[in-house]
């Protein structure tokens, strides 16, 4: 292996340059690289949430494209950083309704749930292509005339792999998507106005990491309010529940995604069928093709000494790696509604308890709320109606409930 150092400002434009011609080329097409001669090398913004590039673009709610949202849709790029700090590009997606509302116009950063981490996973991909699975969440927030600005994480989309799961890089993504939506031109957004974060499940992670980070990172954003639904704010536990599910790709994912951030091959835990599993659950398969594909998938079917991954997780390096990612240790500054069905089988009910109990410890404002949907993606419809409401009230000034 050769120990050339490539110079960090270096590595910085090339990844500019390549996911701006990622964004600008229609899904399923080739994505230029840094052996391609034709990328000019592009600086990439002084500040996070400045805007790279941006383009037109659409939502539509169905794959046959009959239902389109009557919005100004912009596919945009941004700056943010890495776990390390790195400025990186981003993608994600500035939706403004044609419904009016009373200015100034509030933005709310939706942080997506679990997409995949294949590059046509990217949920601009998928909102453009009729196939989001969290289109119809998202047309509620526009039906509500607030503007929507959706992140595509780090890695989907733009070049690398999806660092699924890394709590600080998500929330991070989430804050500066919202900066990215106020500045950029063709939205017409306000450049101060109120903001407010939601997300369910890989998504409620985000969001409450992204209102455990403002305070610090985005202190100038308004922020009204967190929608905060299933959190996996305990990797340990969630792990757990996950492995050989019905979920089992996701932790799949996570072992990915975090290994990815973190700089460890995991390649050497797995035979020769692990590394083909998990590189085509990393390469081509979104999420419900995932689910579909390998149902129930154990890690212990996958690794050399036929010993499941969670294990390996409480051992050094990934024991340190699993408390990076705990959330609950930090307390946002703002309301936060957290929704968690005591029937959800991939997050357990308990796991979002705790991280309310966590924060109400801190000092924040929460309101727990607990139902019985039966099953983790059927309770996402109870976490959009309730967190309409409560937006509307936070949006509203109106004082915000508190279960603690």
């Amino acid at each position: 292996m050769s120990h050339h150092r490539v110079p960090r400002r270096r590595v910085v434009a090339v990844l500019a340059a390549c996911a701006a011609v990622a964004v600008a080329v229609p899904s399923g097409e080739a994505v230029a690289t840094e052996s391609n001669p034709e990328v000019r090398q592009v600086r990439l913004p002084d500040s996070n949430g400045d805007v790279i590039s941006s383009e037109p673009g659409v939502f539509y709610l169905d794959p046959l494209k009959a239902v389109k949202v009557d919005a100004n849709v912009q596919r945009v790029m941004y700056r943010t950083t890495d776990r390390t700090g790195m400025p990186i590009a981003v993608t994600g997606t500035v939706i403004v309704p044609s419904k009016a509302h009373a200015a100034p116009r509030p933005v709310v950063g939706f942080a997506p749930g679990t997409q995949g981490l294949a590059d046509k996973c990217a949920p601009s991909r998928q909102l453009a292509d009729g196939t989001e699975y969290e289109a119809l969440p998202i047309k509620g927030l526009l039906d509500d005339g607030y503007a929507v600005v959706v992140t595509d994480y780090q890695g989907l989309g733009t070049p690398g792999v999806h660092t699924y799961m890394d709590r600080e890089v998500q929330g991070r993504a989430v804050l500066d998507s919202i900066r990215a939506a106020q500045r950029l031109n063709a939205a017409g957004l306000p450049d101060a106005g109120p903001v407010a974060l939601y997300g369910y499940s890989q998504g409620g992670g985000a969001s409450a990491s992204a209102a455990e980070l403002a305070p610090t990172y985005a202190p100038e954003l308004k922020i009204r309010g967190a929608v905060v639904g299933a959190p996996p704010a305990d990797m340990s536990k969630v792990a757990d529940s996950m492995d050989g599910s019905a979920y089992g790709a996701f932790f799949n994912y996570a072992l990915t995604g975090l290994s990815a951030s973190y700089g460890i091959d995991t390649a050497p835990y797995l035979t020769a069928h692990g590394r083909r599993v998990t590189n085509d659950l990393r390469d081509n398969l979104c999420t419900t093709q995932a689910l579909a594909k390998y149902p129930f998938l154990n890690s212990r079917f996958l690794t050399v000494d036929g010993r499941p991954l969670t294990e390996r997780l409480k051992r050094a390096p990934w024991n340190t790696i699993v408390a990076d990612q705990q959330l609950g240790r930090r307390t946002p500054a703002v309301p936060v509604l957290l929704s968690h069905s005591a029937l959800d089988d991939v997050v357990p009910q308990q796991v979002g308890r705790t991280l309310a109990d966590d924060w109400c410890r801190g000092g924040a404002t929460v309101k727990f709320s607990g139902n019985y949907i039966p099953g983790h993606i059927a309770a996402t419809a109870a976490t959009s109606a309730e967190g309409r409401t409560w937006l509307a009230d936070r949006f509203a000034g109106r004082g915000a409930p508190s279960t603690c």
